[in-house]
């Protein structure tokens, strides 16, 4: 991300504009300020944090780093035990599948250390005695975004965990998803999606019969709250594969990878947009989006494979 410095940001000190920049990562000055010559260039040079910018100067943002920092910051140890309401849908000794509501953050950012899933979780297995010091951030292996609901998987020990991640690693995790689009596809299947769901066989992989998308995920130059979508690989860009069953004003989706915002950017890139998507969608106001992951399968501690449907 490349910044040109002008008007409020003439004479400020660049870990101040860095950080402004990056509020919605939720990381304190003081994280930026020890990351900041590894994350960020002026001038194509390294950067002191208490330089003070001038008409002219060009910051160079490295989002790869920045988000890899957010991502891999272990708040642990910080995560305080929060009395929360939680949708378990299944529990066994080793995880926990519930369903996540509309509206909750999946787990704590620096700053916004309470109300999230990971705060529920935690006070839930320490109420019964289960909760295992070792994990990290409260036994979560993946999240939705906040406006999303749906099914998820937690740990509730480190070896459960630590197989679910290898299982998110290698891409054997099945996620699918049900979008409502604000554009009508014209498309007519001979099937109602509601049946459609009911009697899908993922043994059978029908996804493999889907459209399938590949192409690049990345931040979006003009608007760093949005990610963009394109066929070829870009700077700072990941590869990013999505299989799609269109139905008239609905679609089932497949993600094989997990990158961020990468069902939005990529049905943008189509030309279609999720109903009460403020952020890519054309309305911005809604009841929120209506985008629900409704089937996870994974393998559980016992080598079988576990599959539930909302």
């Amino acid at each position: 991300m490349e910044v040109h410095i002008k008007d409020s940001y003439i004479g400020e000190r660049v870990d101040v504009v860095v950080s402004e920049i990056l509020k919605d990562k939720n990381l304190s000055r003081n994280i930026i300020q020890k990351h900041i010559k590894k994350g960020c260039m002026l001038n194509g040079k390294k950067c002191k944090r208490s330089h003070r910018l001038k008409v002219g100067d060009v910051l160079h943002l490295d989002d790869d780093y920045w988000d890899r920092l957010f991502k891999d910051i272990d708040l642990s140890d910080d995560i305080v035990a929060q009395e929360g309401a939680l949708d378990i849908r299944y529990e066994n000794d080793n995880l926990i599948v519930l369903y996540k509501p509309k509206g909750l953050v999946v787990h704590p950012g620096v700053g916004n250390p309470q109300g999230t899933l990971a705060n529920y979780l935690r006070y839930y297995l320490e109420s019964k005695d289960e909760y295992d010091n070792l994990l990290d951030r409260a036994g979560i292996v993946h999240r939705l975004d906040k406006g999303v609901s749906g099914l998820m998987v937690t740990a509730k020990n480190k070896r459960a965990q630590e197989s679910l991640k290898n299982q998110f690693k290698e891409r054997s995790v099945i996620k699918i998803y049900r979008a409502g689009l604000e554009e009508s596809t014209n498309i007519e299947q001979n099937v109602e999606i509601e049946k459609y769901i009911e009697e899908m066989n993922i043994e059978i992989e029908p996804w493999q019969k889907w459209q399938k998308v590949t192409g690049y995920i990345g931040r979006n130059p003009k608007d760093r709250y949005k990610m963009e979508f394109k066929r070829y690989h870009f700077l700072g860009s990941k590869e990013a594969i999505t299989y799609m069953f269109f139905f008239n004003n609905e679609l089932l989706l497949k993600i094989e990878t997990g990158r961020m915002h990468q069902i939005r950017a990529t049905l943008a890139y189509l030309g279609y947009h999720i109903k009460g998507d403020k952020l890519y969608g054309k309305v911005k106001a809604g009841r929120g989006i209506m985008l629900e992951a409704i089937i996870l399968s994974f393998i559980d501690m016992k080598g079988e494979r576990l599959t539930f449907k909302v």
